[in-house]
């Protein structure tokens, strides 16, 4: 069969189009049904710190007169989280004597004091967690309801409870030489206290 210049020219234009037209065809895919589902995932880690909002140490002068302390802290917890606070001595001590010393010579080496705890958060707004005498401060069989010496010990915030950016405050008190069954002796006295807080597990 012969075919005239023109005639060739157009087929092999046709063939062109149509060789360029298979890729395609063959990359469609017919649907196969009504229904695309696409998962997506992300996450926020969970977070809880404190810190401390101006100094974190005070010495107020006399211990033989009425005081009160108060430490403001920063909180940022974005979980439900437990707060706790321990003290070393539970109570405040002579330097250079331990809480094993009672006093020599008609005079005390201890102070005891109160401390109090409150916090803001998301939710709830000011949590006022009470007061706990210095003694209840060193171990958990007491009934100091924030006492904590670990994570994950001490006053639970509540459930879905969170405090991100909040603050809080811990006081201390301690009345003057006036309720002392025993004179304090002469020199200075030091106490620890240690917050902790961290997710509630």
């Amino acid at each position: 069969m012969r075919i005239s210049g023109n005639r060739l020219f157009a087929a092999c234009a046709l063939f062109s189009v149509v060789c360029a037209a298979i890729p395609e065809n063959v990359q469609a895919k017919a649907p196969s049904g009504n229904t695309l589902h696409i998962d997506i995932e992300a996450s926020i880690s969970q977070r809880c710190g404190i810190s401390a909002l101006g100094s974190n140490s005070n010495d107020s002068g006399r211990i033989d007169e009425p005081t009160r302390i108060a430490f403001r802290f920063g909180l940022d917890c974005n979980t439900p989280f437990k707060i706790g606070v321990a003290a070393q001595n539970g109570a405040l001590q002579l330097v250079g004597t331990n809480s094993q010393s009672a006093g020599t010579a008609g005079f005390a080496y201890r102070k005891n004091y109160v401390a109090g705890l409150q916090f803001n958060t998301d939710q709830t707004g000011l949590v006022a967690a009470g007061e706990c005498a210095s003694s209840t401060l060193t171990s958990a069989n007491t009934n100091c309801r924030f006492y904590g010496s670990e994570p994950g010990s001490g006053l639970f915030s509540g459930r879905n409870t969170t405090a991100i950016g909040r603050e809080g405050e811990l006081t201390v008190t301690w009345q003057g030489e006036e309720s002392d069954a025993v004179r304090l002796a002469a020199g200075a006295y030091q106490e620890i206290l240690t917050i902790i807080v961290a997710p509630s597990t």
